[in-house]
């Protein structure tokens, strides 16, 4: 059996990608390509994060690690090991299959050690013949505007910057993380793959995706894929004003009672006010590519590419000068109001089931 390992990174289409897994899961089994469950979050989430959480060094304690209270040594061995062999018993009980996908970006954003890496390896060499790694990169910038309304989804009451004192860190240094999975997993079995969509097959994300996994073209154009609903929307400025100004009054964690209110919140930011948020200018966004200029350069050698550079280099999507977006009280009032409307319509489908 074959196993592609979609390893992220994170801001890289993930969420869409496994959204089409778990939308597509029949089709995918119906041409002999199994998308396992254990790993999974939930039955609705297809990020196998499960299976980065399990690979973690004993004293690696992730935000996962934290959240399923498996801290300490004993709790954590025992949470793998149940873990580990529900996962076993599901591939050795689909074993007929040809291919196998498992997908998630906390593998390259969580295992950073080589040891975290080979311990991933050897568990899938006990049931897999070949294992291929496919990893889409998004240029350093892009990436790090991108994740500021997932900061601010996850808790985060600061405004957007750049990391100046240390940019060229675990996250962004492509070159490193290349060499830590290339070491590993060999060369000739790591797919990089830029996250651009004029690079995409067909200038679509998902269709490339099957064109890595190795779906013959015949059946990537000839098959009725499902296609999910846009995933994990930004927020535009009003937005994210407004997420920082419930966050700062709110602290994510303090109080267990208002985790489903800020699920809810976030629903309807995202459905209210999507869209583009705050942009560094072309000028910030350039600066702080450059960091990234050497590694980047490193790792376009290591792939033998013949392109002059790794990502285009147009910073033509942001604005020459800087926005100022100042919301006054009434804004986050009213957007208030409307987040109290939208609880209360909620509230009554519920009691009205």
């Amino acid at each position: 059996m074959k196993c592609v390992l979609h390893i992220g990174t994170e801001k890289s289409g993930t969420t869409s990608i496994q959204s089409f897994l778990q939308k597509n899961r029949g089709i995918f089994s119906d041409n002999d390509c199994y998308i396992p469950i254990a790993p999974a979050i939930s039955s609705r989430n297809f990020n196998h994060r499960k299976l980065a959480t399990a690979m973690l060094d004993m004293d690696h304690v992730d935000d996962a690690r934290k959240a399923l209270e498996i801290q300490d040594a004993d709790s954590f061995n025992t949470w793998r090991n149940v873990f580990l062999d529900q996962l076993s018993e599901e591939i050795n009980n689909n074993n007929t299959y040809k291919n196998y996908i498992f997908s998630s970006e906390h593998l390259s954003s969580r295992l950073v050690s080589i040891d975290e890496i080979t311990r991933l390896k050897v568990y899938l060499q006990r049931f897999f013949d070949t294992i291929e790694v496919v990893l889409y990169i998004r240029r350093q910038d892009k990436y790090a505007v991108s994740l500021y309304s997932t900061a601010l989804k996850a808790g985060s009451v600061h405004e957007f910057t750049f990391n100046y004192r240390n940019p060229v860190n675990g996250r962004f240094d492509y070159h490193m993380m290349y060499s830590k999975w290339s070491e590993v997993f060999g060369k000739n079995y790591i797919d990089v793959r830029i996250f651009e969509r004029d690079k995409f097959y067909k200038k679509d994300l998902t269709l490339d995706f099957l064109k890595a996994v190795g779906f013959h073209e015949n059946v990537i154009n000839g098959t009725q894929w499902l296609m999910p609903a846009k995933a994990n929307p930004s927020l535009n400025a009003l937005g994210q004003s407004y997420l920082r100004y419930y966050n700062a009054i709110n602290p994510k964690g303090l109080d267990p009672r208002l985790h489903k209110q800020r699920r809810h919140l976030i629903e309807f930011l995202e459905r209210n006010y999507g869209g583009n948020g705050y942009l560094p200018t072309q000028s910030e966004a350039s600066e702080w590519y450059g960091f990234f200029e050497k590694v980047n350069n490193k790792l376009l050698l290591e792939l033998g590419n013949s392109t002059e550079q790794l990502f285009d280099t147009s910073f033509d999507s942001y604005p020459k000068e800087k926005d100022h977006f100042i919301y006054t009280s009434k804004d986050l009032l009213n957007v208030s109001k409307e987040f109290s409307e939208y609880l209360t319509d909620i509230n009554k489908l519920n009691q009205s089931r």
